[in-house]
């Protein structure tokens, strides 16, 4: 596997990572705080469901980040993140490379278990998509949008990254890239399960998870991995739209925001790269990298 992760490797310690889970915890209260605000002011329900869960997404990613920030005592730059101005054309073929892969694996999965054929009605019914506008607004933009950005930020920026750099600075990149991809795949995939960790839907969970890990390894740029999660939603809520009958019952705003999520979360990535610190490789770790390419 070419490890292009590894051409700038923090200082993080691999316990970081550890940090994903009071982030969740943490962000997971707000949907609870939500509730019981619903309870208490019941004209403010439609504005809280629209709020709630984008901002839920948001704390998983800058809590994750700023507890990293407290230990390491600067907040993550746009290099420790790879969090890169475009993507080039290798980076462009490794994530169509990896998309049409994993779709083969899930198209083989799904021959094991082949989907029930009122499934996608049924994910169209709980989408919420045919709802009060504005939630959802809030629930496509959780969906293609911030879960695309913030999963990856927590998932690779804050999980996979720390175990990685860890395992890289004391022996093989290759040992660090297989080890860190596996521990936040699975990481990954436990939220998405609900009571169901075992099965073909929890297979596919980990492959998704490995397939964006992959990308983040491969071309070094959480920007590609968050295109490759964004392509993955694209994927997955149009043909919940098309084949839900979303085409006679959601508003244009939310075709727009679910065909178009892939070019969304770049312009997002991109934000972000604008706004975050800029990082500078110091002669400490250019002497680490040198002797690991010696």
């Amino acid at each position: 596997m070419n490890n292009r992760l590894a051409q700038h490797l923090t200082t993080w310690k691999a316990w970081y990572a550890l940090f994903a889970i009071p982030a969740l915890i943490i962000g997971s209260l707000l949907m609870a705080l939500g509730g019981a605000a619903e309870g208490a002011h019941e004209s403010a329900t439609t504005a809280m469901k629209g709020l709630m869960v984008p901002l839920q997404f948001i704390a998983f990613a800058v809590l994750s980040l700023g507890f990293i920030a407290l230990f390491a005592r600067r907040w993550p730059t746009t290099r420790d993140l790879g969090l890169t101005r475009g993507l080039d054309k290798g980076a462009i073929i490794v994530v169509l490379v990896v998309f049409v892969v994993s779709h083969a694996i899930f198209w083989l999965i799904g021959l094991v278990s082949p989907e029930d054929p009122g499934q996608a009605q049924r994910y169209f019914d709980e989408s919420g998509f045919t709802g009060p506008l504005l939630p959802a607004v809030g629930a496509a933009v959780t969906s293609v949008i911030l879960a695309p950005v913030c999963e990856e930020l927590l998932y690779r920026g804050a999980m996979l990254r720390p175990i990685h750099d860890a395992i890289a600075r004391r022996g093989s990149t290759t040992t660090a890239a297989i080890v860190a991809i596996a521990v936040s795949s699975v990481a990954f995939a436990l939220p998405h399960l609900g009571d169901s960790l075992f099965g073909t839907q929890a297979l596919a969970y980990v492959v998704t998870g490995a397939a964006f890990g992959i990308v983040y390894v491969m071309t070094g740029s959480m920007t590609a991995a968050m295109v490759s999660h964004s392509l993955q939603s694209w994927a997955a809520f149009s043909q919940i739209l098309i084949f839900g009958r979303g085409d006679a019952y959601v508003s244009p705003i939310i075709w727009i925001l679910i065909l178009g999520c892939p070019l969304w979360v770049y312009l997002v990535a991109r934000g972000l790269r604008a706004i975050s610190p800029k990082g500078r490789e110091v002669p400490e770790q250019r002497g680490e990298l040198k002797a690991q390419r010696t």
